[in-house]
């Protein structure tokens, strides 16, 4: 018996032992059937998860980016099964999942020609995953300075940016235009000091080369390291970069390569180093200050005589 086929006219079947019997083997059989279908789809959600695992534990690919693409894949296999559950139950209670399917098709390419914000979102989340221009767990700059911190997550649509002060910010992926990744392996750390013009420049290179020393032989995990375990470039003086910096004094450039978990902690350390050096040596950083001249009182003629 369907119940989807009922008509008014049967009213008077309702009285009688045979259609209630009918109607509760039928509500029993449609019940078990739901309660199967619910069981096989978390059995289906706990499978995937497996799977999923399994497969990125066995692939060649970075953390950052498996967590990434894990986390796709995660979200992407969740909403289709719970489609496919929901097209199975409406299918058990009796309806027609064939015209559901096609309307659904027909609606979803109008809604693709007026939601053109929402495919280029996805078009543009494709290609950011897939070129892996940035990853779960990346510091980040988004638009020269817009958004600054740390990926939470990367869909489809939008991604999700944690800031310094933990604010989570979401930005829709068309709306990404210049993105600047600071974990890719390696870093440059560019750290500037100001000294007095008066002060020698053999005295700043001395010091730099110093706070290099002692920088590589007591805190080697900062530094991008070669295959032999060596440091590949350690602190080095990179010269007088600006001499006209508000009339302070000659600016000086220190640079390393670092590794990138580390950028912000290695320059970090090498101005602490600097300054502590610099001050050792007698050397100031230079600060506003103002030369007062006198000019030198001649004796009147006068006065001479």
């Amino acid at each position: 018996m369907e119940w989807t086929k009922w008509r008014p006219d049967q009213m008077d079947q309702w009285f009688t032992w045979t259609f209630w019997a009918d109607v509760l083997q039928l509500i029993t059989n449609k019940s078990l059937m739901l309660v199967i279908i619910l069981a096989l789809t978390w059995l289906a959600l706990k499978v995937r998860k497996i799977v999923i695992h399994r497969i990125f534990a066995i692939a060649k690919l970075e953390k950052k980016q498996k967590d990434t693409l894990e986390s796709l894949l995660f979200s992407f296999s969740r909403y289709v099964i719970f489609v496919i559950s929901f097209l199975m139950c409406l299918s058990n209670l009796g309806f027609e999942v064939g015209p559901i399917i096609a309307g659904a098709g027909v609606v979803g390419l109008a809604v693709g020609f007026g939601a053109q914000t929402l495919v280029k979102d996805l078009i543009t989340g494709f290609f950011i995953i897939f070129e892996d221009q940035f990853s779960v767990g990346d510091y980040v700059t988004i638009n020269n300075g817009q958004i600054n911190g740390t990926v939470v997550s990367v869909g489809l649509r939008a991604t999700k940016i944690r800031t310094w002060a933990q604010h989570v910010v979401v930005i829709q992926n068309s709306e990404i235009r210049i993105s600047q990744n600071y974990n890719r392996e390696r870093m440059r750390a560019i750290v500037h000091v100001t000294v007095p013009y008066e002060t020698d420049p053999s005295e700043v290179e001395s010091a730099v080369h110093q706070v290099s020393h002692r920088m590589v032989e007591q805190m080697p995990h900062l530094f991008l390291l070669d295959d032999k375990g060596q440091v590949v470039e350690p602190p080095q003086l990179y010269g007088i970069t600006d001499v006209e910096n508000g009339a302070l004094g000659a600016k000086y450039t220190v640079t390393s390569l670092v590794r990138d978990q580390h950028y912000w902690t290695a320059c970090k350390e090498m101005r602490k180093e600097l300054i502590r050096e610099l001050q050792s040596r007698g050397v100031h950083i230079a600060y506003p200050r103002r030369v007062e001249r006198q000019e030198h009182e001649w004796p009147s003629p006068t006065s001479a005589g």
